[in-house]
């Protein structure tokens, strides 16, 4: 691994010809965009009163609907699901709100769900940049929250995740979430120092430094699981990593059993412990004793916690710094941190079907 790639800001620059990094450091200017357009959206009185809320959405489109329903588990009086797949599941009807999210609009599993929601008349709002879901959405009369932003969709995060929280607040399904969005964004600013591509030594270099040549495994409890998915998906996106994650307590219930094998792990393995003040109390003593697990297993790991204001500042800080290593860790491994052949091709082949 030749880590001078990291050196400058120019070499830095250099390795990313798909500004990636631009689109990283954007995530307050996404999340205060989204906020925008879902306060000021044109959203019918019919939309409210749902009995079932459920994003439908893959990907980087999906993965903001699922860090909402982590957030907002404990303030909706309402079931909140996310459905990456074909379809819908049974229990969507009339009384439910469907919400479609598609960065491109033409994503053939969300284009199912968004006609099985039509189908099955229930409350529907399309959030795209624009394709077949904004010209049905328009041609239907469902309510459209429409974005340009020029990216792959896993690096929109601030507006998959913002567009369904403003919604949601804007309806009447959780209230006091506009307060938290400023010291969020304060919070995340702080840790600038941290991860700016122009320091010779920063803490999302090290961590990149350390993860290269590993698989890093990822693990979380609550919506800090949530996060654990996105780290992975971002190594396995930005990096061109093999990665995986697990989720606090079920890690607890089999995979410590499964630490100390085969011995190669040992070497090849990296864990990362994403943890959070607000942690259930039990999950953080899972967490000490997991520790000890791998200690005994000999399985390099560390911790990643990012003290906020609110676990929307602790989310979006953790995004925010976790990206950057996907990006400096896409260098190490010689890649170039936007392309995704690999999708490009399974799209290619399965449009032939």
């Amino acid at each position: 691994m030749d880590s001078s790639v990291l050196a400058t800001a120019d070499q830095i620059h250099a390795a990313d010809p798909g500004d990636m990094l631009k689109r990283i450091k954007d995530l307050p200017t996404q999340v205060r965009e989204a906020w925008r357009i879902a306060s000021t959206a044109a959203l019918h009185d019919r939309l409210r009163g749902a009995r079932d809320i459920t994003v439908a959405g893959m990907g980087g489109s999906a993965i903001g609907g699922q860090l909402v329903a982590a957030l907002l588990q404990e303030a909706l009086r309402i079931p909140m699901a996310v459905h990456r797949d074909y379809g819908l599941p049974g229990y969507v009807g009339p009384d439910s709100l469907v919400i479609v999210s598609s960065f491109s609009g033409n994503t053939e599993e969300t284009l199912s769900a968004f006609a099985e929601a039509r189908k099955r008349r229930a409350k529907v709002i399309a959030i795209t940049t624009g394709g077949k879901v904004a010209e049905l959405a328009k041609s239907e009369g469902v309510p459209l929250l429409s974005f340009d932003y020029d990216a792959q969709p896993r690096a929109a995060l601030g507006y998959s995740l913002g567009l369904v929280l403003g919604t949601l607040e804007r309806l009447g399904y959780v209230t006091g979430i506009s307060d938290q969005i400023e010291p969020a964004l304060h919070d995340v600013a702080q840790i600038q120092a941290r991860v700016d591509e122009g320091g010779a030594t920063n803490d999302a270099k090290q961590l990149a430094i350390e993860l290269a040549g590993h698989i890093p495994m990822t693990f979380g409890a609550g919506v800090m699981a949530v996060m654990a998915r996105r780290v992975k998906d971002q190594w396995n996106e930005n990096a061109k990593n093999w990665s995986s994650y697990d989720t606090m307590s079920e890690l607890n219930h089999n995979a410590v059993v499964g630490f100390p094998n085969p011995a190669i792990a040992r070497a090849a393995l990296r864990v990362l412990l994403l943890r959070s003040d607000r942690d259930n109390q039990r999950h953080k003593m899972r967490f000490d004793v997991t520790s000890e697990l791998l200690d005994r297993a000999q399985i390099v790991h560390r911790t990643l916690a990012f003290p906020g204001q609110s676990m929307l500042s602790e989310v979006l800080q953790l995004a925010y710094f976790t990206d950057y290593v996907s990006f400096y860790l896409a260098l190490l491994n010689g890649v170039d941190p936007s392309e995704v052949r690999s999708i490009d091709y399974l799209k290619d082949q399965l449009a032939k079907g």
